[in-house]
């Protein structure tokens, strides 16, 4: 007792340690009161670092003069002032003169103290927590991943719009805004030097003055920077044969008449097309690009290739092996004048016998591989040559008997003059914009950026794009859902940690017991206990702050190459403001608040029992004793009345209010406070069936087992509910985390996929890039595809929309008898087997109609019944229009379609009279719903009752326009449906003369793969994280409960029970508290993501399965059951290695 009690004497009075400390401040107080002259730190005198300040400087002015009078000289007489011999001025400023200097003395002398005591915190501190090496690395480790996560978290979160952004320019390319001509303006070109200079404020008009007056040439001069970011391009198709295919042709670019004219062997206009009659020609997609301003403005990142020569091009790799031809080789390109000169040609008043098509000589300078974001990733077959020396290069192409006049007036037009469109991005740094989870914010940047634009250039003349911004948009709802879940993670990350951080603490202080006993019982304050367990917070989050900020830092760089190396996009690596805010927050405020109850369980115990070292502390019954008036206000009863009342207020106002606003945003957040109030209470469940669970694990798990051991267990399992309860839920927490996390992660995969497969319908398809294809293509295509056995198993067709039937495209209307509600719809043909073609789990019927002709037993067939005499008339339509229109199986409404044939100047409106055959909530390749957002939805008939309305038009069902065959293929292997692929799609460029796309499903998800391994890596990190610190929790909570039994421990080993026992016991112990939180973790985290995915199918009207990580799972419990093992075995065996009288000494 003597050695405890010198040990604490340091913080609790004054020794010989204090000397210096009272002889320097008794300088300054030479002549200070004996009773007054020491600022002593005992019971009696309490003058802590705690005190106010306020308390410790009120004393009175006559006291605080008496106690300094020798520092001011013959200015004081028997208490009273007379004239100073000290300069301090005149009289009437002596007093305060004297007050102010008394303050500062008393401001020195407080702060004094203050660095004194905490310098004896620091060191008491220090000496702990060497001591206690392993509970410091715990609680620093805790701390520092605390700071460590949120803060990388958060940066990384901010960015994640970044993996859309990378999806959406991959799709549609790097281009912020596209301008074109309007179509009411009857042209397809513009002036880019006009344009050019309109966004520069140089364009001069007519007079030869600048455009505007000088207040908008000035705003001009600003804004040059941010609108120069602008280049022109012109497109098209063109057919591309190899030079090796067509041995017959010239090589020579200079010699082009065999291209045109044969005088032994007329053949004008197909000279080229006989010449090269055994080549097959391959379409191709051909930009006109400046590659110098592209670069500038940051369209294509990635792309190294300078500007080609004149006469060169590059193509694109598939194009390249499917015609054969490497680097250097030569091509042939049919370049249709109409796509790329259009008011060039004609202006340069060609004659008749001058065809409309340029054949070129090239050569192949080098071969890319992907788009580069140059344009959309969809283009497999693209060839690039240089603006500034295309039209040049053309006119060494022309047709040699073209008259001179009109190669003249060509030769001297500024190709920068008759741009197709102009691309213009965002200036430097163009992502910063995007990087926004708020899609509304992003779209308010964009817009007007465009606004800005367009109004210098003339709005009423241009049609304009926002490529980038409409690809993000599709992906509203998915980056809302990542969003959702990524809060999610991060709140349930914060929870386990506050929670371990709170257990350290509370152990920390349970392990102290008869420390701080001893500390109490010499004199140490309230005050002086509260700051030694903030001192010892601190410990752990001062150091854990910055090392956890320092290595997110370095993580930032290697995550920001990480993402530039699988997007192509660089995002900022530095942490955000926010990210380091929030982790300092989390890393320094969360301690000092876990400590809070540590601090009351300290000051709460009774000093008796705090230095009763002859008895166990484990409690197995407690006894509280309450009075009547301590229950006036309880603070339980007062958080969940303000819990009740917040979330009530919530759902009542806020959720209509995002509803009724259409606010994604804050519908989303509204979900998250519902997931995470569901979770919380799924918890608050578990922990009250968790005993009764641990008890069957045990019988279930050790039945084989000595009684006497099975019984043991139980009673710890009792004696430590209080301590394990923190484990468990953290246990629990963590394994309902990770499940939830994978679920989420396999449901934004097959949710991407699934929306890509509904749109198809089918993992190949060919759609024509026409409004249809011509009747003769129809039938070729049929023919091929009913010879390509067994690859192709089955094929249907749809038609096009009946709205076509218009020479102006006009939109049929749904309506009900009474021409009160209506919406419009696309009406079209499908054949007889297309439902059972496409792929399954899409087609979902809300009602159908029963058909006497025909037995629907499976609703695959759907699309047959609709051929039978009954049904034959009827169509299919969305289940929207049961509230819309009042529809239903038994109830009629009007179909209005309108037609205008060639021989009738007015469109004809005709009204049908129809029942439905089905109302569907979704379908494949087609757009239904039941939900009011979805309108314009499509409706569905049979060939023979498509020919019925437009019998003034066609004659036949072969006359019918198709627009898309399905295939159904025998296998889903990615290269078989490749290889399906490429042989289809040879024989239709060889065939076919109209533009047709190949719907491939693998093709389309490409880019989906990287988002994927985005969020799987982030989301394998996260469960690595939780797994980490739900293990930290275990080893500490058995460690404490090893320490606290150190008693039960020495007498049971006393009578006689062998070591092996013990280790069996508390082995047992931490394998039943891990096993019964596992399951309980299954329980919260299936019942959440089935939740979540009922929730996704009912946005998405999508069939997600719900799929559980099974692997995952039994790797967590494999884990689970070795950290359980080596959490109790190394503390015990610790224990039993020592002698049984010093098992029976250990102090806690």
């Amino acid at each position: 007792m003597t050695n405890k009690r010198n040990k604490y004497q340091s913080i609790n009075n004054d020794d010989e340690e204090d000397d210096d400390f009272i002889i320097s401040r008794d300088n300054n107080n030479n002549n200070y009161n004996n009773n007054n002259n020491n600022v002593k730190i005992n019971k009696g005198n309490d003058s802590s670092s705690s005190d106010s300040f306020d308390e410790f400087i009120e004393n009175s002015e006559e006291q605080t003069f008496l106690k300094n009078k020798d520092n001011y000289g013959s200015g004081y007489d028997n208490g009273k002032i007379k004239k100073m011999s000290k300069p301090y001025g005149k009289l009437k400023g002596i007093s305060n003169a004297i007050n102010g200097d008394t303050v500062k003395v008393k401001i020195v002398n407080w702060f004094r103290t203050l660095l004194y005591h905490w310098k004896h915190f620091f060191s008491h501190t220090l000496r702990i927590n060497l001591r206690n090496k392993l509970s410091y690395l715990l609680g620093f480790s805790a701390c520092f991943l605390v700071v460590f996560i949120v803060s990388l978290c958060v940066s990384i979160i901010t960015n994640t719009p970044v993996v859309f952004l990378s999806l959406s320019e991959a799709s549609v390319g790097e281009m912020d805004m596209i301008l074109t001509p309007g179509s009411w303006t009857l042209s397809d070109q513009l002036n880019y030097t006009m344009l050019s200079g309109l966004l520069a404020g140089t364009y001069k008009d007519p007079n030869g003055s600048y455009f505007g007056d000088n207040q908008q040439q000035q705003q001009y001069a600003l804004d040059e920077q941010d609108d120069s970011y602008h280049s022109p391009r012109v497109d098209g198709t063109v057919s591309v044969v190899s030079a090796k295919s067509c041995p017959n042709g010239n090589t020579n670019p200079n010699d082009n008449l065999w291209k045109y004219h044969d005088q032994l062997n007329p053949c004008e206009p197909y000279c080229f097309e006989s010449v090269c009659s055994n080549s097959v020609a391959s379409k191709a997609s051909m930009f006109v690009i400046d590659t110098a301003r592209e670069k500038r403005m940051g369209l294509g990142r990635d792309w190294t290739l300078n500007a080609p020569p004149q006469g060169t091009v590059y193509i694109q790799k598939n194009l390249a092996n499917k015609l054969s031809i490497s680097k250097g080789d030569t091509l042939f390109i049919r370049i249709p004048t109409r796509s790329f000169l259009s008011s060039i040609w004609t202006h340069a008043n060609t004659t008749t016998s001058t065809i409309p098509i340029i054949y070129a000589t090239v050569t192949v300078s080098d071969i890319f591989s992907s788009s580069e974001g140059k344009f959309p990733s969809d283009q497999s077959s693209a060839i690039i040559i240089e603006y500034s020396t295309f039209l040049p290069f053309l006119i060494t192409q022309f047709d040699p008997e073209m008259s001179y006049n009109s190669k003249n007036y060509i030769s001297k037009i500024n190709f920068y003059d008759y741009s197709k469109q102009v691309i213009i991005n965002l200036p430097p740094s163009r992502l910063t914009p995007y990087i926004n989870s708020n899609q509304d914010v992003i779209l308010e940047k964009v817009v007007d950026f465009s606004n800005k634009i367009l109004y210098k250039v003339g709005f009423n003349e241009l049609s304009s794009e926002l490529p980038v911004m409409s690809e993000l948009s599709k992906n509203r709802y998915v980056a809302l859902f990542l969003g959702l879940i990524l809060n999610v993670i991060i709140f349930i990350l914060l929870f386990l940690s506050i929670l371990l951080i709170y257990s350290l603490l509370m152990i920390d202080v349970e392990t102290r017991t008869f420390e701080m006993g001893v500390m109490r019982m010499i004199g140490t304050t309230r005050n002086g206990i509260i700051q030694l367990m903030l001192f010892k917070a601190f410990s752990y989050s001062v150091p854990s702050w910055g090392l956890g900020l320092l290595i997110a830092q370095v993580f930032g760089f290697i995550v920001s190459a990480i993402f530039k190396s699988i997007t192509g996009v660089p995002i900022p690596p530095k942490l955000t403001g926010e990210a380091i805010l929030l982790a300092s927050a989390l890393g320094i405020i969360i301690p000092i608040a876990s400590a809070i109850f540590p601090i009351r369980n300290a000051l709460g115990k009774n000093l008796h029992d705090s230095l009763d070292v002859k008895h166990s502390k484990t409690a197995a019954i407690q006894i509280s004793i309450e009075r009547s008036e301590d229950n006036s206000f309880s603070s339980s009863v007062a958080l969940i009345g303000s819990l009740l009342s917040v979330f009530g207020f919530g759902i009542y106002y806020v959720f209509p209010l995002s509803l009724l606003s259409f606010n994604l945003t804050l519908l989303l957040n509204m979900f998250f406070m519902l997931l995470i109030a569901m979770l919380l209470g799924l918890v608050s469940l578990a922990l009250n069936v968790e005993q009764i669970i641990e008890r069957a694990v045990v019988n279930l798990f050790f039945f084989w087992e000595k009684r006497a051991i099975k019984s043991l267990v139980i009673k710890n399992l009792i004696a430590h509910k209080l301590r394990n309860r923190k484990t468990a839920i953290m246990y629990a927490v963590s394994l309902a985390f990770i499940i939830f996390v994978n679920v989420s992660y396999s449901m934004q995969q097959a949710s991407m996929n699934y929306q890509v497969q509904q749109s198809y319908g089918s993992y190949l398809s060919v759609k024509s890039s026409e409004p249809f294809f011509q009747p003769e293509s129809t039938l070729l295509i049929d023919q091929f595809l009913s010879q390509y056995q067994p690859e192709i198993q089955d094929y249907a067709w749809e038609s096009s929309s009946f709205s076509i039937m218009t020479k102006q495209y006009q939109q049929s209307q749904i309506t009900n008898i009474g021409h009160i509600y209506s919406d419009g719809t696309n009406m079209y043909a499908i054949s007889p087997n297309l439902f059972a073609t496409t792929l399954p789990g899409f087609l979902k019927a809300s009602s159908i109609a029963p058909d006497p002709d025909y037995s629907l037993n499976d609703i695959q067939y759907l699309s047959e019944q609709i051929y039978s005499f009954s049904s034959g008339e009827k169509i299919i339509i969305g289940s929207l229009y049961t509230d819309v229109i009042g529809a239903s199986i038994d109830q009629s409404f009007l179909l209005q379609l309108n037609i205008k044939s060639d021989q009738v100047s007015s469109v004809n409106s005709t009204r049908h009279l129809v029942k439905p055959s089905a109302m569907l909530d979704s379908a494949p390749s087609f757009k239904f719903s039941k939900f009011p957002s979805v309108t314009n939805q499509d409706s569905i008939v049979s060939f023979p009752t498509y020919l019925s309305y437009a019998s003034s038009i066609f004659s036949s069902v072969r006359e019918i326009p198709m627009n898309q065959v399905i295939l159904k293929l025998n296998t889903n292997d990615k290269d078989a449906v490749e290889s399906i692929k490429n042989r289809l799609n040879s024989f239709l460029i060889g065939n076919l003369r109209e533009d047709f796309d190949m719907l491939d499903y693998y093709e389309k998800i490409k880019p989906f793969a990287t988002a994927s391994v985005i969020i799987q890596y982030f989301f394998s990190f996260t469960t690595v994280l939780a797994m980490t610190i739900s293990f930290f929790s275990l080893m500490s909570s058995v460690y404490s409960n090893i320490l606290e039994q150190t008693k039960e421990i020495g007498v049971l080993c006393a009578l006689g029970i062998p070591k092996s026992w013990m280790i069996r016991i508390y082995v047992y112990e931490a394998f039943v508290l891990v096993m019964a939180s596992s399951m309980l973790g299954m329980f919260i985290g299936s019942t959440v993501g089935f939740t979540m995915i009922l929730q996704r199918q009912l946005f998405t009207m999508l069939p997600i399965p719900m799929t559980l990580p099974w692997q995952l799972i039994i790797i967590v419990f494999i884990c689970s059951m070795f950290f359980s093992f080596f959490s109790a075995f190394g503390p015990i065996r610790r224990v039993l290695n020592q002698p049984v009288v010093s098992i029976m000494r250990v102090v806690t």
